[in-house]
């Protein structure tokens, strides 16, 4: 299929069987279909329209997604889109991402133009999600030495690569002039570099592995390379992962977990203070997102972690559940049964992850699952008495 192209897609609307929550999935489940990374722009600024991916031809490509009419036009074609990464502009005017994990690209929304914006030298591979500044004037990514690189296709060779110590770098692209620099390097494996929203400052990243062997999973770094910081020390038995920055700047959140314990904890990082502070307990949840302010959260149940070398010690029950957080009132919810498998599909290991966000209005959370079929999107509406 071409660039341009409009899909008429027919959603359909129904009630979690035990919440009562009302659902409506927008894409077939004989397609594939699943969402961006989980703090990555999806939606314009009204809400109206919705960033996806999908496989309606021969090759997974973008989508934009009118939420009225349920039309989706085809913003990208041709093999080798990087789906998870893409996002749009604050102003809603392009689409960037990166293709054959050599092309970092710029889509216009009005009439499809694409330019490329920045391209990987020869002996690097672009690797995982990059993210733009709150502008949107510069972006942060990782580059992998092409001669450590190993396609990651399974979960076993996820080991496998960490034991490499793959050299890695993380790097500043200007998204004016395609200039890029290096932040930070080393030969460790390295991930999600994050900058804190409205502050071109500070940059997040990870050391990326199996979560109960790396060092300390977050960092810090400032934009201009100095003062490499670790955000945590892990405990003993303590593994870290899918960290954030809340959408206004203000704290780093994310999910500790114990070795033995089927309960996790959300924990706050406040990069000013430095200090971590536990913001209170919850079930098995993998991924996590708040609204723009951190008040609200929403989590993606989870059973026995595939990312750690030591699977039976930190065997736990599965949990199909999305759940919705209230950090103030220290109050959580059952919104409604996700049910995704977490299966590696056809090499990909991200594409049944629900990955669950609130839209801009805070009405619905967005979230893909497989449990009809092929991974497919959904909005969960929240109920107007959740916590009663």
């Amino acid at each position: 299929m071409a660039k341009g192209s409009i899909i008429q897609l027919d959603f359909h609307t129904f009630q979690d069987a035990d919440t009562g929550a009302e659902l409506v999935r927008l894409t077939p489940v004989d397609v594939l279909c699943h969402r961006n990374y989980f703090y990555q722009k999806c939606f314009t600024r009204d809400g109206c329209k919705l960033l996806f991916a999908g496989e309606f031809g021969d090759h997974r490509n973008y989508y934009l997604l009118d939420l009225k009419t349920q039309q989706a036009v085809q913003l990208t074609e041709g093999a080798g889109d990087n789906t998870f990464g893409g996002f749009l502009s604050p102003d809603d005017g392009f689409f960037y991402y990166v293709k054959n994990e050599r092309e970092l690209r710029r889509v216009s929304l009005t009439d499809f133009i694409e330019t490329t914006v920045y391209q990987v030298p020869e002996n690097w591979v672009g690797y995982g999600t990059w993210v733009a500044n709150s502008e949107c004037t510069s972006l942060v990514g990782i580059e992998i030495d092409r001669a450590d690189w190993t396609p990651l296709t399974d979960w076993n060779i996820f080991h496998t690569f960490f034991t490499k110590k793959p050299r890695c770098r993380l790097l500043r692209i200007d998204l004016l002039t395609g200039k890029s620099r290096t932040i930070h390097q080393n030969n460790v494996w390295l991930g999600h570099p994050i900058y804190r929203p409205f502050n071109d400052h500070c940059v997040a990243f990870c050391h990326e592995g199996p979560h109960d062997l790396v060092d300390a999973r977050m960092w810090l770094v400032n934009e201009d390379g100095t003062d490499v910081r670790k955000v945590k020390t892990h405990a003993e038995g303590e593994s870290c992962t899918h960290e954030f920055w809340v959408p206004d700047g203000s704290a780093l959140m994310y999910v500790s977990y114990m070795k033995g314990q089927q309960e996790r904890n959300i924990f706050r990082f406040d990069p000013e203070s430095g200090i971590n502070e536990v913001i209170m307990a919850m079930p098995s949840c993998s991924h996590l997102m708040s609204n723009y302010d951190g008040d609200l959260l929403v989590g993606d149940g989870s059973g026995t972690p595939v990312d750690v070398q030591d699977a039976k010690g930190y065997t736990i029950e599965n949990d199909p559940w999305l759940y919705i957080f209230d950090v103030k009132q220290k109050r959580q919810a059952r919104l409604a049964a996700h049910n995704s498998t977490w299966r590696v599909l056809n090499g990909d290991r991200q594409v049944t992850h629900p990955h669950p966000s609130f839209t801009p209005d805070n009405q619905h959370v967005l979230f893909t699952s497989d449990y009809e079929g092929e991974p497919a999107l959904y909005l969960a509406k929240l109920p107007q008495n959740l916590f009663d």
